[in-house]
């Protein structure tokens, strides 16, 4: 298999919906649902990326980040992921983060959002990874009790600290 083009397509028995690596095309719907997510955690304001800047950062030849959507028979988005690699100086190891992942509201508690994460895992893994990462907002309490329900682990020895640049 060739690494730097992971082709893997889940379907979910359920509702039909596969998750595939996101195209240049997908741009609109992947500033919905970054809006949506934004809206869903009370933080649409913080939202200035523009569909043009999603599709120029995301989609250029230099992007550092993938972007997974979730796609259901009839074509439709249900929902997204955006990871990038990052790196473990302690096991010098390349690993992965998830920045956002999203389930439009209409297609939640389908198995969409266990699929995305599914397809994340078997990806990183496929590239070497030993760890997939994410942070949640405190606010998000279903979100919380979905990754309690998947098995994720809480870090619970860091804290977030960033510099405005």
């Amino acid at each position: 298999m060739c690494l730097h083009q992971y082709v893997l397509i889940i379907y979910n028995k359920l509702n039909m919906t596969k998750i595939r690596e996101a195209v240049e095309k997908d741009s609109v719907i992947i500033y919905d649902c970054i809006c949506g997510l934004a809206e869903h955690v009370n933080q649409r304001d913080m939202v200035s990326a523009t569909e043009q800047d999603i599709k120029e950062s995301i989609f250029s030849s230099d992007s550092h980040v993938k972007v997974f959507v979730a796609e259901n028979e009839e074509n439709k988005i249900c929902g997204f992921a955006l990871i990038l690699k990052t790196f473990s100086t302690f096991k010098a190891k390349t690993n992965y983060y998830i920045e956002d992942l999203f389930v439009f509201p209409e297609y939640r508690n389908l198995g969409i959002g266990k699929q995305l994460f599914d397809y994340i895992t078997d990806f990183a893994q496929v590239h070497g990874a030993n760890k997939v990462e994410w942070y949640v907002n405190n606010a998000n309490h279903g979100a919380i009790d979905f990754y309690k329900k998947i098995g994720a682990k809480e870090l619970d020895y860091k804290s977030i600290y960033y510099l405005t640049v």
